[in-house]
């Protein structure tokens, strides 16, 4: 880019921005790309010109220019998501999908429901062979044919390499040229980072974390996770060396490995089911919570950074995200939540030493299931009766009670079975597994 000159001249400043914004609505991209060089050179920090001139390079594929004046407006302007649209598009275009995912992710945050970025961000999925992820936000984009898809390459099992994909003619690709402007009134000044450092080691973790023949750890990578007073003391550098990397963005926690494995990549806190972890590395501390009536696997609490992989004796993987609203797990089918979905324990009946979890919040929900769910409708005129051990989730306005009829007993569960008869009523959806699993 050029450097700026002085003295700074408003009337000349003006001519020339106007008539870059005349030829860029006329599409004549090169003569707007002069006109707003030469405003630039007037006022090179005016958001205005900044963002206009990074259409203008968008428009010419000359990304590398863009991408310079996007970060330099993000790092002005935080929370502004069309910024990080934009220069999600543009990473996107310059294949470092990695870079896509992190600016459409903070792009979805500032910008809360948004299907077009949900819907880039499923292609970007796509491409990286993150199928589940993709599904998930293709699924919120409602882009029924994208799932549809994205599900056919999981049944049929595809590893090949990560390549360009075509959509079919049904659906409309990505449009690459779809930047946006932001408007003058979205800028805010940058707040400070808060940097997190782990403190002094401790004790190895314990095998009953441990899932069933998961490689032996010779020794602990384990650290107290802590914050020190002069780091959280500690204020932003320069918005310069802010403008070489995006701010930090919540990512995405879950991903799956396939052969029934899961990976959980933090930061911070998860909940997971003990006897489900695979493999560990980062600086971790793990947490035991009290033992559960009738021998049922505890929680664990696992603070710090790094990353898991859990597994559950084989069992299939399901993911759920879970959208500001209380959602009921059976304890036995729930591997992990994140943190903002704090679990609690509630009892179901008396004395029968049931119980179920509540998850509320917004956040991701990694499932453990036996077999292929069913999903069943439950009404006031439509009450569901199921063996305990089969539930595996159910959310909307239910009540669950424990039905005591020693006769229907021996007609719905399995002699010598677990668990009990459960009665939801009112109105809502139930998650069951298949008969016999």
């Amino acid at each position: 880019m050029p450097a700026p000159r002085a003295p700074f001249d408003q009337g000349l400043f003006l001519t020339h921005f106007n008539k870059g914004k005349q030829h860029y609505e006329q599409r004549q991209f090169a003569e707007a790309e002069r006109q707003l060089e030469e405003a630039y050179l007037l006022r090179p920090r005016d958001p205005q010109v900044l963002n206009l001139l990074g259409l203008v390079y968008f428009k010419q594929e000359k990304l590398e220019k863009a991408e310079e004046i996007y970060r330099k407006l993000a790092a002005e302007s935080p929370e502004a998501p069309t910024l990080f649209y934009n220069l999600g598009l543009i990473s996107f275009k310059l294949n470092r999908l990695e870079e896509a995912e992190s600016a459409f992710l903070k792009a979805l945050e500032l910008a809360k429901d948004n299907a077009k970025i949900n819907f880039y961000l499923g292609y970007v999925y796509e491409r990286l062979h993150r199928f589940q992820d993709a599904i998930y936000q293709y699924r919120q984009a409602g882009a029924s044919l994208m799932v549809r898809r994205v599900e056919d390459k999981l049944a049929a099992g595809a590893q090949s390499k990560p390549r360009t994909l075509r959509p079919p003619s049904a659906v409309a690709a990505p449009r690459l040229d779809d930047t946006a402007e932001f408007k003058k009134g979205e800028l805010q000044a940058p707040s400070p980072d808060t940097t997190l450092v782990p403190g002094k080691e401790v004790r190895p973790v314990s095998d009953v974390l441990m899932a069933d023949g998961a490689p032996p750890h010779a020794k602990s990578d384990t650290n107290k996770f802590r914050i020190p007073a002069q780091v959280l003391a500690a204020r932003a550098g320069p918005a310069e060396a802010a403008s070489h990397t995006l701010p930090p963005r919540r990512p995405h926690v879950f991903h799956s490995l396939g052969n029934n494995l899961v990976e959980v990549d933090f930061s911070g806190k998860v909940f997971i089911k003990q006897g489900t972890v695979y493999s560990y590395s980062g600086n971790l501390t793990f947490w035991v919570k009290d033992p559960r009536p009738g021998g049922h696997p505890a929680l664990v609490i696992i603070t710090g950074t790094g990353k898991l992989i859990l597994t559950d004796k084989g069992r299939e993987i399901t993911f759920m995200q879970v959208d500001e609203e209380t959602v009921y797990v059976e304890p036995s089918h729930l591997l992990a939540c994140e943190e903002t979905l704090t679990p609690r324990y509630l009892p179901l009946g008396d004395g029968h030493g049931l119980e179920i979890l509540a998850l509320e919040g917004r956040g991701m929900v990694a499932l453990s299931v036996a077999s292929k769910p069913i999903s069943l409708t439950v009404t006031p005129a439509m009450p569901v009766s199921v063996p305990s051990p089969s539930v595996i989730t159910w959310k909307g306005q239910l009540t669950a009670h424990v039905v005591d009829d020693r006769q229907l007993y021996e007609v719905v569960l399995r002699p010598g079975g677990p668990g009990a008869l459960l009665r939801l009523e009112g109105t809502g959806r139930l998650l069951v597994e298949q008969a016999g699993s």
